[in-house]
C-alpha cells in the first residue's frame, strides 16, 4: 500500500485543481475554417462543444479556449437565428486574470473581450 500512497496523493491533487481536459486542449486553429453564415451544427463539427455558451436577446454566443502558461487564449462565435455571423479572438493574460490563468470558465469575457459592434446592433434592435 505504501508504494502506491505517492500516485493516490498526486490523483487527489490533480483532481482537486478542477482540471478539465476538454477544455484545456480546445483547437482554437481549425477556427479558419469557419466562415459567416455556417449554421450551429457545422461549426460544432469543425470546433467541437464549446467550453461555454451564452444567449442573450437574440444573439447566442459560444466561447473556446485553450490555457497557457502566462495566458489563455479565447475565441468568441456569435449566432443569429442559428448562423455564425462574427468571430472574435481574444486573450485573458496574468495581469487580467489576477496573476492565475488556466480556467476557461472562470475568465470568459476577460482580457481583451470586445463585443462586435454588428452583434450590439442586434442586441440592441
Amino acid at each position: 500500500m505504501q508504494k502506491y500512497l505517492p500516485l493516490l496523493i498526486l490523483t487527489i491533487f490533480l483532481s482537486s485543481c478542477g482540471i478539465n481536459k476538454k477544455h484545456l486542449k480546445q483547437n482554437l486553429s481549425t477556427s479558419y475554417q469557419l466562415s459567416p453564415g455556417m449554421s450551429k451544427a457545422e461549426v460544432e463539427k469543425i470546433m467541437g462543444q464549446p467550453a461555454k455558451s451564452d444567449f442573450s436577446k437574440n444573439v447566442e454566443e459560444w466561447h473556446y479556449c485553450k490555457t497557457g502558461m502566462g495566458s489563455d487564449e479565447f475565441i468568441a462565435l456569435f449566432f443569429y437565428e442559428g448562423n455564425l455571423i462574427e468571430k472574435l479572438n481574444y486573450t485573458v493574460t496574468l495581469a487580467d486574470a489576477r496573476g492565475a490563468t488556466g480556467s476557461c470558465e472562470k475568465f470568459i469575457k476577460m482580457g481583451n473581450y470586445r463585443e462586435p459592434s454588428q452583434v450590439l446592433e442586434i442586441r440592441m434592435r
